[in-house]
């Protein structure tokens, strides 16, 4: 094995350790928050507290997509040993993030304000005052958010991006205690618990940012630095970037919540996220893996190395595959118990309505890595717009069956966009590789060979750890 099979390997390992911690932590934060606000603000207010952060959460668009998209070419420039143009990225960005992010977070968070939210979503037990303070709070977190995934690049440019996820994973761990200590003990409002994440998202923000400077001598701050030509060559892919993001967690993630609020109030909102939220452990345990890898397929990218971008997004669609299926099995299996303790016996668990999530994030799964891939590579431009297209369409479907079916037919039209998208970005993978789509297929249901090529590096490692004689 070569320097550079071992390099590979000891930041995969390291780098999935690291997400195999951070998603954990995620994992029981996203599980544990669910009694913990029901039980403090009941099944109607939690709801409601979905509600609006979902609508909060379309503030994330302010950025452009810009932290994608330059961590990115960040770790494309490192893969090809150009420093200077990683150092340029970094610079240019953050001074975008100051002049031009936050005073557009600004903006909206005073537009939102302007907006009778509370009657628009049934916000009964948050008033006009307190939406406007949780929407501040929201903005502020947002911006926080975007300056720390710019330190968090850094990070990736140099290898170090095990690191970043240990942190991410122990402030979840904080904000999880915080809001636990705010809501339990202290009695405390949606509006405490607003505050509670803007101070966590600070705190994380000082301790990359620290890290950052000490293990990527380039990223250093230059508030003079501003090159047109960069932000022109950079245009594309944030746009893609930027409507892809619309399309999945705009419309395809938040926007069934926003439309349940309006339509069914806190109750169906409630519901269809304490569902989501269950199969969302797949995606958990997905992106352990899929984080490092789509890291490793940008420096690919960087080397020009398609084959070992094709194995990459091989490997992880089948990996994907065995983590549903357990998954699934699970929540089969021991669904009505988990329910019953996991909500405090407030939400009944149904088969009928768990059995059209699963087939929702059977349909998102398949071209799930693909995704990633074109996302890594900053290959959105073209066919974020058919994404968008597409969630455009089914949210509209979803909304429709609602008035309908209830919950059911958000779920349904949740199910055709997200199989209309797995196409749209297997085919596009499989242009960009120029891969017959057959070919592409077969290898994504070829699970004897990853199965095969598993096992041989498995003995491979295990004859280097076995004592010589």
């Amino acid at each position: 094995m070569g320097p550079q099979q071992r390099g590979f390997l000891r930041r995969v390992t390291v780098g999935m350790s690291g997400q195999a911690f951070s998603r954990i932590i995620q994992a029981g934060y996203t599980i544990l928050l669910v009694p913990l606000l029901i039980r403090a603000w009941g099944v109607d207010g939690y709801g409601q507290w979905i509600a609006l952060t979902a609508l909060t959460s379309y503030m994330g668009l302010s950025n452009f997509g810009l932290v994608t998209t330059s961590a990115n070419e960040m770790v494309i420039a490192s893969g090809a040993g150009d420093s200077v143009r990683a150092r340029q990225t970094f610079q240019v960005s953050i001074n975008l993030t100051i002049v031009v992010v936050l005073p557009l977070i600004l903006l909206l968070v005073a537009g939102l304000s302007l907006i009778p939210v509370s009657r628009g979503l049934h916000l009964s037990q948050i008033n006009t005052s307190a939406a406007r303070v949780i929407i501040a709070c929201s903005g502020i977190t947002l911006w926080f958010q975007t300056l720390r995934g710019l330190m968090v690049a850094a990070l990736y440019a140099t290898g170090s991006y095990g690191f970043a996820y240990y942190v991410q994973g122990v402030m979840k761990l904080c904000e999880l205690t915080g809001l636990a200590l705010v809501v339990s003990l202290c009695a405390g409002s949606q509006v405490s618990a607003a505050i509670v994440v803007a101070l966590v998202a600070f705190v994380e923000l000082f301790v990359i940012a620290v890290y950052a400077r000490r293990a990527a001598p380039w990223a250093r701050i230059d508030l003079r630095a501003f090159d047109r030509a960069w932000i022109r060559s950079q245009a594309k892919p944030t746009i893609g970037f930027m409507v892809s993001n619309l399309a999945t967690a705009g419309l395809m993630i938040q926007g069934p919540r926003v439309v349940l609020g309006a339509f069914l109030g806190g109750p169906a909102v409630a519901l269809y996220s304490i569902y989501s939220t269950a199969m969302k452990f797949v995606d958990q345990l997905l992106l352990t893996l899929v984080m490092p890898l789509e890291i490793e397929i940008a420096h690919a990218s960087g080397r020009g190395d398609f084959k070992q971008i094709h194995r990459l997004i091989v490997f992880g669609t089948h990996i994907a595959w065995a983590l549903f299926l357990c998954v699934s099995a699970g929540l089969l299996l021991f669904g009505p118990i988990v329910f019953r303790i996991w909500t405090t016996g407030r939400i009944e668990f149904n088969y009928g309505l768990m059995a059209l999530f699963m087939c929702m994030s059977a349909a998102n799964l398949q071209g799930r890595v693909s995704l990633h891939a074109l996302i890594s590579t900053n290959r959105l431009y073209g066919v974020s717009f058919l994404i968008l297209i597409c969630a455009t369409i089914s949210i509209g479907l979803g909304a429709l069956l609602t008035r309908l079916m209830g919950i059911d037919g958000m779920v349904l039209g949740g199910i055709g966009g997200e199989v209309v998208n797995s196409a749209v970005v297997i085919v596009a993978v499989s242009y960009w590789l120029n891969k017959p789509l057959r070919g592409l297929l077969a290898d994504f249901f070829n699970f004897k060979e990853s199965l095969g090529q598993l096992r041989a590096k498995s003995l491979q490692a295990w004859g280097r750890l076995r004592p010589q004689t």
